[in-house]
């Protein structure tokens, strides 16, 4: 376990970050995943990379800081302080964020300390992830087994669970950057017939009810697995594991409602089944079977959380999707469904979208935020339909999965007439 361990340590360093000897090095966790970190250090050092911080978040002491502390403390609290993030990517360094389910003990928090809390955590790194979204700061979000993941999930121990970690991520491979490789082909492949359809809507439909029409931008462009660095100069994978192929809607045009597949976890808490009826691009009505304050609250923390920032495509026939597992991390959960997300949207999604100003990233129709929350709305039998700028309708996804040879067809004609 201890070599897969590191195999994987030195993949999210060399092909996820594709970081070079004596840069530095970010590394983002929670207590609970420490012993990777200290794996992660140590491959690092082999290859050079000396120069490591951390951000460790610990849920006990952010409770009983949050407890003892006044409002205005909190906001001058050096531990809720995210400065350093900035101060990496000044360096030309990497940041790599740790994700696994971490149940939430702040429920009997006051609420406003805890958005206190959020807001310092949200405004010392606005300048950094403004930049990881056009990839000036190269980053990565990989995910790491814990017990307490392993036992919310009912395995048998934390080995279970990293052994499917490496199945998904290709860890389990004999050549993992060749099985990456070729999963980024066929994931290019899809992006570029995406981009030829030149789409001006997407219309959703399935069976929860889900009747959603979504315009986008004027000449999107469609993203997905591999991403090269602002620079040019490294490839990058951000998503550990990932599947999707993504763009970002005209945030002011969808109209109808969309319900949730998957659970969707907000700092800690599980939102079993909900739905949001926008009008306009809007947030309008929203429903959750469970936890309607904690989904109301997403919304409502920052502007701009209540309109549209991606639209991701995920095959229903995912190998995530295939584990027949839910589990309660966004990260992976995405990856297994067709999937939304509130907030921030992705400047690189339209023409020289990333040395726009977001005065005129809003203009064009792409939403901004200080967050950005995916949900997952696939399902076996969801069917989108594309419309392109020539008015002509498209299958983009049937019966759950993406419609390729239905789109190679599309296009033949389209080009033939």
């Amino acid at each position: 376990m201890d070599e897969k361990k590191r195999r994987y340590a030195n993949f999210l360093i060399t092909r996820c970050l594709s970081m070079n000897a004596k840069e530095p090095l970010l590394i983002g966790y929670i207590t609970e995943q420490k012993d990777f970190v200290n794996i992660i250090k140590e491959e690092a050092e082999k290859l050079g990379i000396t120069e490591i911080y951390e951000i460790e978040s610990n849920k006990e002491r952010t409770k009983q800081i949050l407890i003892d502390s006044t409002i205005e403390e909190i906001e001058k609290e050096p531990y809720f302080n995210r400065k350093i993030i900035k101060e990496v990517y000044d360096k030309g360094g990497s940041y790599l964020s740790l994700t696994s389910y971490s149940k939430s003990i702040l429920d009997d928090v006051v609420k406003e300390k805890k958005k206190a809390m959020n807001k310092i955590k949200v405004d010392t790194q606005e300048d950094a992830v403004a930049a990881r979204g056009v990839y000036k700061f190269p980053w990565c979000i990989a995910a790491v087994a814990t017990d307490e993941w392993a036992e919310k999930l009912n395995l048998s121990s934390e080995d279970e669970l990293w052994d499917i970690i490496f199945k998904i991520t290709l860890m389990d491979k004999e050549d993992p950057v060749k099985a990456w490789d070729d999963k980024i082909k066929t994931n290019t492949q899809r992006r570029s017939l995406l981009n030829d359809l030149k789409l001006y809507k997407l219309t959703y439909k399935n069976s929860l009810g889900t009747n959603l029409e979504i315009a986008l931008p004027k000449d999107v462009i469609w993203w997905g697995a591999a991403k090269k660095s602002f620079d040019g100069e490294k490839d990058l994978i951000v998503n550990m594991p990932t599947e999707e192929v993504y763009t970002t809607p005209d945030r002011n045009k969808v109209n109808g409602i969309v319900y949730s597949s998957r659970p969707l976890v907000v700092k800690g808490k599980i939102i079993d089944e909900f739905s949001l009826t926008f009008k306009d691009g809007k947030v309008e009505k929203v429903w959750a079977s469970n936890n309607d304050e904690e989904l109301l609250g997403l919304i409502e923390e920052f502007d701009g959380m209540n309109f549209l920032g991606e639209c991701a495509l995920v095959d229903y026939d995912s190998p995530i999707s295939k584990t027949n597992m839910i589990f309660n991390s966004t990260l992976i959960d995405e990856n297994a469904s067709c999937h939304l997300a509130l907030g921030r949207g992705f400047p690189k999604c339209i023409p020289n979208g990333e040395v726009m100003s977001d005065e005129e990233l809003l203009e064009n129709g792409i939403n901004r935020s200080k967050n950005h929350v995916d949900f997952m709305i696939g399902t076996s039998d969801l069917i989108i339909k594309g419309t392109d700028v020539y008015g002509n309708e498209v299958p983009i996804f049937v019966d759950g999965n993406f419609a390729e040879e239905k789109i190679k067809t599309f296009l033949k004609e389209r080009n033939d007439k």
